[in-house]
Protein backbone atom coordinates (compact mmCIF):
# COMPACT_ATOMS: atom_id res chain seq x y z
CA UNK A 1 0.00 0.00 0.00
CA UNK A 2 1.45 3.15 -1.37
CA UNK A 3 1.37 6.12 1.43
CA UNK A 4 -1.05 8.68 -0.92
CA UNK A 5 -3.93 4.76 -0.47
CA UNK A 6 -4.28 5.90 3.19
CA UNK A 7 -5.88 9.20 2.30
CA UNK A 8 -7.99 7.37 -0.33
CA UNK A 9 -9.25 4.28 2.25
CA UNK A 10 -10.69 6.63 4.85
CA UNK A 11 -12.12 9.63 2.54
CA UNK A 12 -15.14 7.07 1.91
CA UNK A 13 -15.14 6.10 5.42
CA UNK A 14 -16.41 8.94 7.15
CA UNK A 15 -19.68 7.64 7.79
CA UNK A 16 -18.13 4.34 9.16
CA UNK A 17 -15.69 6.18 11.20
CA UNK A 18 -18.11 8.00 13.11
CA UNK A 19 -20.54 5.50 14.16
CA UNK A 20 -18.38 3.35 14.72
CA UNK A 21 -18.01 5.16 18.20
CA UNK A 22 -21.35 4.45 19.28
CA UNK A 23 -21.59 1.31 17.06
CA UNK A 24 -18.48 -0.70 18.89
CA UNK A 25 -18.90 -0.23 22.50
CA UNK A 26 -14.88 -0.73 22.98
CA UNK A 27 -13.83 2.13 21.71
CA UNK A 28 -16.14 3.83 24.38
CA UNK A 29 -15.32 1.64 27.38
CA UNK A 30 -11.77 0.97 26.60
CA UNK A 31 -10.16 3.13 23.82
CA UNK A 32 -11.51 6.72 24.85
CA UNK A 33 -11.31 5.43 28.67
CA UNK A 34 -7.80 4.15 28.87
CA UNK A 35 -6.45 7.39 26.08
CA UNK A 36 -8.31 9.87 28.20
CA UNK A 37 -6.58 8.07 31.34
CA UNK A 38 -3.29 8.09 29.72
CA UNK A 39 -3.58 12.10 28.81
CA UNK A 40 -4.87 13.22 32.38
CA UNK A 41 -6.22 16.40 32.75
CA UNK A 42 -6.25 18.89 30.21
CA UNK A 43 -8.48 21.78 31.36
CA UNK A 44 -6.65 25.39 30.61
CA UNK A 45 -4.34 22.70 28.15
CA UNK A 46 -3.81 23.59 24.63
CA UNK A 47 -4.07 19.70 22.98
CA UNK A 48 -3.10 18.62 18.90
CA UNK A 49 -4.67 16.04 18.04
CA UNK A 50 -3.03 14.35 15.21
CA UNK A 51 -5.11 11.82 12.42
CA UNK A 52 -8.06 12.85 14.07
CA UNK A 53 -10.79 11.66 11.94
CA UNK A 54 -14.51 12.89 11.84
CA UNK A 55 -13.19 14.91 14.96
CA UNK A 56 -14.63 12.53 18.11
CA UNK A 57 -11.63 12.86 19.94
CA UNK A 58 -11.56 16.98 19.29
CA UNK A 59 -14.51 17.25 20.06
CA UNK A 60 -14.48 15.45 23.16
CA UNK A 61 -10.91 17.05 24.55
CA UNK A 62 -12.66 20.55 24.21
CA UNK A 63 -16.05 19.12 26.35
CA UNK A 64 -13.07 18.15 28.79
CA UNK A 65 -12.12 21.48 29.19
CA UNK A 66 -8.97 22.08 26.82
CA UNK A 67 -8.21 25.72 25.99
CA UNK A 68 -7.80 25.21 22.80
CA UNK A 69 -7.83 22.05 20.57
CA UNK A 70 -6.53 21.50 17.05
CA UNK A 71 -7.38 18.64 14.92
CA UNK A 72 -5.00 17.18 11.99
CA UNK A 73 -6.11 14.44 9.29
CA UNK A 74 -4.63 13.97 5.52
CA UNK A 75 -8.25 13.11 5.00
CA UNK A 76 -10.00 15.99 3.32
CA UNK A 77 -13.08 14.49 3.43
CA UNK A 78 -13.06 13.14 6.99
CA UNK A 79 -11.29 17.17 8.21
CA UNK A 80 -14.79 18.40 6.29
CA UNK A 81 -17.28 16.32 7.75
CA UNK A 82 -15.49 17.49 11.59
CA UNK A 83 -15.64 20.98 10.15
CA UNK A 84 -19.42 21.02 8.72
CA UNK A 85 -20.17 19.85 12.59
CA UNK A 86 -18.01 22.67 14.14
CA UNK A 87 -20.29 25.38 12.11
CA UNK A 88 -23.25 24.02 13.71
CA UNK A 89 -21.72 23.23 17.26
CA UNK A 90 -19.62 26.11 17.47
CA UNK A 91 -17.52 24.19 19.98
CA UNK A 92 -14.63 26.52 19.46
CA UNK A 93 -11.78 23.86 18.05
CA UNK A 94 -9.71 23.74 14.46
CA UNK A 95 -8.85 21.77 12.21
CA UNK A 96 -7.02 21.32 8.95
CA UNK A 97 -5.87 18.76 6.21
CA UNK A 98 -2.47 17.88 6.34
CA UNK A 99 0.00 15.17 6.12
CA UNK A 100 0.98 14.68 9.49
CA UNK A 101 4.72 12.53 8.41
CA UNK A 102 5.10 16.04 6.42
CA UNK A 103 8.13 17.10 8.70
CA UNK A 104 9.41 19.65 6.40
CA UNK A 105 10.19 23.01 6.98
CA UNK A 106 8.44 24.58 4.44
CA UNK A 107 6.16 27.40 5.46
CA UNK A 108 2.88 25.21 3.07
CA UNK A 109 -0.26 25.04 4.70
CA UNK A 110 0.61 20.67 4.99
CA UNK A 111 3.89 21.30 6.69
CA UNK A 112 3.08 20.61 10.97
CA UNK A 113 6.56 21.28 11.28
CA UNK A 114 6.09 24.76 9.89
CA UNK A 115 5.47 28.34 12.54
CA UNK A 116 1.72 27.11 12.08
CA UNK A 117 1.73 24.36 15.17
CA UNK A 118 5.63 23.94 16.55
CA UNK A 119 6.50 24.78 20.05
CA UNK A 120 2.52 25.75 20.64
CA UNK A 121 0.66 22.31 22.19
CA UNK A 122 0.81 20.83 25.89
CA UNK A 123 -0.24 17.52 24.83
CA UNK A 124 -0.25 15.62 21.84
CA UNK A 125 -2.73 12.46 20.79
CA UNK A 126 -3.03 10.34 18.27
CA UNK A 127 -5.29 7.48 18.23
CA UNK A 128 -4.66 4.86 15.91
CA UNK A 129 -2.54 7.17 13.50
CA UNK A 130 1.14 4.94 13.95
CA UNK A 131 -0.24 2.09 12.27
CA UNK A 132 -0.28 3.59 9.22
CA UNK A 133 3.14 4.38 8.81
CA UNK A 134 4.22 2.94 5.76
CA UNK A 135 7.65 2.91 6.84
CA UNK A 136 10.18 3.38 9.96
CA UNK A 137 10.82 6.40 7.89
CA UNK A 138 7.41 8.10 7.77
CA UNK A 139 7.32 5.97 11.72
CA UNK A 140 10.17 8.43 12.89
CA UNK A 141 8.25 11.34 10.96
CA UNK A 142 5.10 11.30 12.59
CA UNK A 143 6.87 11.18 16.25
CA UNK A 144 8.89 14.23 15.26
CA UNK A 145 5.58 15.77 14.45
CA UNK A 146 4.15 15.39 18.13
CA UNK A 147 7.40 16.37 19.84
CA UNK A 148 7.64 19.86 17.59
CA UNK A 149 4.44 20.83 17.87
CA UNK A 150 5.05 20.63 21.79
CA UNK A 151 5.57 23.70 24.11
CA UNK A 152 9.22 24.88 24.56
CA UNK A 153 8.86 23.22 27.87
CA UNK A 154 7.79 19.92 26.86
CA UNK A 155 4.77 18.18 27.38
CA UNK A 156 2.98 14.86 26.72
CA UNK A 157 2.66 12.56 23.69
CA UNK A 158 -0.37 9.94 23.81
CA UNK A 159 -0.68 7.40 20.62
CA UNK A 160 -3.30 4.52 20.75
CA UNK A 161 -1.39 1.86 18.41
CA UNK A 162 -1.68 -1.76 17.41
CA UNK A 163 -0.28 -3.66 19.93
CA UNK A 164 2.79 -5.51 18.32
CA UNK A 165 1.64 -8.71 19.52
CA UNK A 166 -2.39 -8.47 18.42
CA UNK A 167 -3.84 -12.24 18.51
CA UNK A 168 -2.83 -14.23 15.15
CA UNK A 169 -6.06 -15.92 15.06
CA UNK A 170 -8.35 -13.48 12.44
CA UNK A 171 -11.23 -13.68 14.42
CA UNK A 172 -10.32 -13.38 17.72
CA UNK A 173 -11.35 -10.05 17.89
CA UNK A 174 -14.94 -10.66 15.91
CA UNK A 175 -16.80 -10.50 19.58
CA UNK A 176 -16.01 -6.92 19.94
CA UNK A 177 -16.75 -5.81 15.51
CA UNK A 178 -13.39 -6.77 14.59
CA UNK A 179 -11.21 -8.84 12.23
CA UNK A 180 -7.26 -8.49 11.83
CA UNK A 181 -4.60 -10.58 10.06
CA UNK A 182 -1.49 -10.05 9.10
CA UNK A 183 1.60 -12.51 7.64
CA UNK A 184 3.29 -14.51 10.33
CA UNK A 185 6.06 -13.99 11.12
CA UNK A 186 5.18 -9.87 11.34
CA UNK A 187 8.54 -8.40 10.19
CA UNK A 188 9.08 -4.62 10.54
CA UNK A 189 6.34 -3.00 8.10
CA UNK A 190 4.50 -5.92 7.21
CA UNK A 191 1.14 -5.34 5.98
CA UNK A 192 -2.35 -6.10 7.52
CA UNK A 193 -5.44 -5.83 7.35
CA UNK A 194 -8.86 -4.77 9.48
CA UNK A 195 -12.11 -5.21 8.81
CA UNK A 196 -14.74 -3.59 11.20
CA UNK A 197 -18.54 -4.74 11.07
CA UNK A 198 -20.00 -0.98 12.86
CA UNK A 199 -24.00 -1.49 12.66
CA UNK A 200 -24.45 -2.09 8.64
CA UNK A 201 -21.80 -0.37 7.71
CA UNK A 202 -18.25 -2.11 7.03
CA UNK A 203 -14.90 -0.03 7.17
CA UNK A 204 -11.52 -2.33 5.49
CA UNK A 205 -8.57 -0.58 6.52
CA UNK A 206 -5.21 -1.50 5.76
CA UNK A 207 -2.18 -0.68 8.16
CA UNK A 208 1.50 -2.07 8.90
CA UNK A 209 2.89 -3.67 11.93
CA UNK A 210 6.15 -2.07 13.80
CA UNK A 211 7.05 -4.14 17.05
CA UNK A 212 7.33 -2.52 20.17
CA UNK A 213 11.43 -1.44 19.83
CA UNK A 214 10.51 0.26 16.32
CA UNK A 215 7.75 2.18 18.05
CA UNK A 216 10.49 3.25 20.84
CA UNK A 217 13.02 4.14 18.39
CA UNK A 218 11.18 6.83 16.43
CA UNK A 219 10.57 8.16 19.73
CA UNK A 220 13.74 8.49 21.19
CA UNK A 221 14.93 10.04 17.93
CA UNK A 222 12.00 12.49 17.92
CA UNK A 223 13.48 13.74 21.54
CA UNK A 224 10.88 12.08 23.85
CA UNK A 225 12.80 10.33 26.92
CA UNK A 226 10.36 8.67 28.88
CA UNK A 227 8.37 6.14 27.38
CA UNK A 228 5.33 4.28 28.92
CA UNK A 229 3.41 1.26 27.75
CA UNK A 230 -0.39 1.08 28.84
CA UNK A 231 -2.45 -1.89 28.46
CA UNK A 232 -6.20 -1.10 28.50
CA UNK A 233 -8.74 -1.02 31.04
CA UNK A 234 -12.43 -1.12 31.22
CA UNK A 235 -14.08 1.41 32.64
CA UNK A 236 -16.66 0.67 35.17
CA UNK A 237 -19.52 1.60 33.05
CA UNK A 238 -18.51 -0.82 30.72
CA UNK A 239 -18.64 -3.24 33.04
CA UNK A 240 -21.71 -2.40 34.46
CA UNK A 241 -23.35 -2.58 30.73
CA UNK A 242 -21.33 -5.67 29.52
CA UNK A 243 -20.32 -8.11 32.15
CA UNK A 244 -16.74 -8.78 33.07
CA UNK A 245 -16.68 -12.16 30.99
CA UNK A 246 -17.46 -9.85 27.87
CA UNK A 247 -14.20 -7.79 28.19
CA UNK A 248 -11.90 -11.10 29.57
CA UNK A 249 -10.71 -12.19 25.97
CA UNK A 250 -9.77 -9.16 25.09
CA UNK A 251 -8.19 -7.73 27.93
CA UNK A 252 -6.14 -11.07 27.77
CA UNK A 253 -4.70 -9.92 24.13
CA UNK A 254 -5.57 -6.24 23.26
CA UNK A 255 -5.66 -5.59 19.76
CA UNK A 256 -4.31 -1.64 20.78
CA UNK A 257 -2.31 -0.34 23.72
CA UNK A 258 -1.07 3.10 24.26
CA UNK A 259 1.81 4.73 24.52
CA UNK A 260 2.45 7.40 26.81
CA UNK A 261 5.78 9.62 25.77
CA UNK A 262 7.11 12.71 28.16
CA UNK A 263 9.90 15.44 27.00
CA UNK A 264 11.56 17.58 28.86
CA UNK A 265 11.95 21.42 28.20
CA UNK A 266 13.61 21.81 24.96
CA UNK A 267 17.61 22.11 25.66
CA UNK A 268 18.89 25.89 25.24
CA UNK A 269 21.52 26.48 22.41
CA UNK A 270 24.49 26.53 23.64
CA UNK A 271 26.15 29.87 23.28
CA UNK A 272 29.33 30.48 21.68
CA UNK A 273 32.74 31.22 23.61
CA UNK A 274 34.24 34.57 23.07
CA UNK A 275 37.38 34.04 24.28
Amino acid sequence: MKEADVESQFDTAVAAYEHSVEEMPFREHIEAYSVFRAVGGVTGRDVLDLGCGSGAYVRRLRHEGAARVVGVDESTAMVEYARRREEHEKLGVEYLAADVSDISDASGSTSLASTAFAGQFDVVTAVYVLPYAPTQAALAAFCTTARRALCERGGRFVAAILNPAFAPDPQYYRPYGMRLSAPRPRREGAPGHMTAWIGEEVLDVDFFCWSAAAHEQALRAAGFDHISWIRPEVSEKGREEYGEDHWAAYLSCPHALIIQADAGPRAEPSTPRTD
